[in-house]
């Protein structure tokens, strides 16, 4: 099949980025059949004059995302997708397109004036969940970025901010989220938020009184689980299985609110297939429903290329993204965002200057030069490699150790969950156990996780390892060993 690709050397993409998109739209518009090969990557590359890593590189991530897959030594083949549904889904009816430009002659919106443990009771060797390593904050860059900007901005520390925020930091995000997430939104779709807890919270204020119930995926992330359960409106939790979210499990009724973490599932890390993250944007619009999509730790993917995100397959029409630089940066910026449809800019920008008026001007204006300067992207390279190393460390020690050990969802992120044998205490009992150890391994009532179900079986210990290094990963596990002799 020839392929008709027009490559722009001058354009913020990359080449890799621009052969990605390029073919999965050919695809997504029915142009590439099921079924039907695409060209080798020699022979495509050498098409188009670039280099064939490029090209196999773009392949892997349409692999990776379901567009295509490998047959043998007989190459990539597109697989059966709807693309039909995708393409309604993304430019539907003019009512719910994503809006217009504000004007920017329009009057500024005015200012109204006005984890578990901590410190000295954390175990020695804790593996608690998405906790970023200590040694890793870029701290001889910070300081460098925050003096400069105390010498010469010192006006913005006494006058309020934006309530959305610093505008600035809005267009990193939205320059960084185009760029490695695949959603296109720009600065005017993007409020600053006091981490990823304080945009759900200003998602879900948002969007409660369009809402006629909720639906959260289950076991589910604690934080959403206490706002949900604090709304009084009816939930409906969806069960998650190795691929995500049980889509065929949905309600049919008008008018629902889900939330869901489809890059890396909390707590089981499951990732979402393509077909069930298409299948879920169509029940949105069947339904007439929101999604919120929690993206907490998708810098951090070890196995394959990054995914696009569900907002960025939806077109910015029902998909309300939520993400926090809690694990790439540091949680004690307190510095997370949401974004939203320009239909509702207003309305959230409005809301956010009810909730807090805005961030604290100096963490905002460090951390868009620290992307802005290139800083960010070379931070999580490094960490990446690093976090990969303790994944493996942790994988490698727990299946040496317990003769095969089932581990789940460690393909990204900063966790894993271990899923335990039979025969064994349950999840629960091993964390008193190990406590005693000076060990913080969690259950998943206990590792910020919870499930609606009482009577779900209690075999699963998640366990974050970005925090320990691969020494006292190798540790904990062998003490672990020791206390469990003789259990089973």
């Amino acid at each position: 099949m020839e392929l008709t690709l027009t490559l722009d050397a001058t354009s913020t993409k990359s080449l890799q980025v621009q052969v990605f998109d390029q073919v999965r739209e050919i695809i997504l518009e029915g142009k590439l059949k099921a079924g039907m090969a695409l060209p080798p990557s020699r022979l495509l590359a050498e098409r188009l004059g670039i280099s064939r890593n490029t090209v196999i590189t773009a392949y892997e991530r349409l692999a990776a995302e379901g567009y295509v897959k490998a047959r043998g030594t007989a190459g990539l083949f597109v697989e059966p997708i709807p693309p039909d549904s995708l393409l309604l889904i993304q430019r539907g009816g003019q009512s719910l397109t994503n809006g217009p430009v504000p004007d920017e002659t329009s009057e500024p919106l005015l200012c109204f004036a006005g984890s578990p443990g901590g410190g000295g009771d954390r175990p020695e060797l804790d593996f608690w969940v998405g906790r970023s390593d200590p040694a890793g904050f870029p701290l001889r860059i910070w300081r460098r970025i925050v003096n400069r900007l105390l010498s010469d901005e010192t006006a913005y520390l006494t006058d309020y901010c934006d309530p959305a925020g610093l505008p600035e930091l809005r267009v990193a995000i939205s320059t960084h989220l185009r760029r490695a997430r695949g959603v296109s939104v720009t600065e005017d779709q993007v409020i600053v938020t006091t981490g990823g807890q304080d945009a759900l919270n200003l998602v879900f204020n948002l969007l409660k009184f369009h809402t006629r119930q909720l639906c959260i995926e289950n076991p589910c992330y604690l934080g959403a689980s206490l706002i949900f359960r604090s709304a009084g409106l009816a939930i409906h939790p969806v069960p998650v299985d190795g691929d995500g979210l049980r889509t065929d499990l949905l309600p049919k009724e008008q008018g629902s609110l889900l939330y869901v973490t489809p890059s890396h599932q909390f707590p089981t890390g499951a990732i979402m297939t393509l077909t069930r993250r298409l299948d879920l944007l169509r029940w949105a619009e069947e339904t007439d429903s929101f999604i919120i999509e929690d993206d907490y730790d998708s810098d951090f993917r070890y196995d394959g290329p990054p995914l696009t995100a569900l907002a960025g397959l939806d077109g910015g029409r029902r998909v309300f993204y939520a993400g926090t630089f809690s694990k790439s940066v540091g949680a004690g910026l307190r510095i997370g965002f949401a974004t939203v449809p320009r239909m509702f800019w207003d309305e959230a920008r409005m809301l956010k200057a009810r909730m807090s008026n805005g961030q604290a001007w100096l963490e905002q204006a460090a951390l868009a030069t620290f992307i802005d300067e290139g800083h960010f992207d070379r931070h999580l390279r490094r960490l990446r490699q690093v976090y990969k190393a303790r994944r493996d460390c942790l994988v490698e020690a727990l299946r040496r150790t317990f003769d095969g050990a089932v581990v789940i969802g460690g393909e990204s992120g900063l966790h894993l969950v271990w899923q335990l044998p039979v025969g064994f205490p349950s999840a629960r009992q091993i964390q008193l156990m190990a406590r005693e150890q000076s060990i913080g391994v969690y259950a998943l009532s206990s590792g910020a996780a919870y499930d609606f179900d009482p009577g779900a079986q209690d075999d699963m210990l998640v366990l974050g390892y970005s925090s320990l290094t691969e020494t006292q990963i190798g540790d904990a596990v062998e003490r672990l060993r020791l206390m469990l002799d003789g259990l089973v």
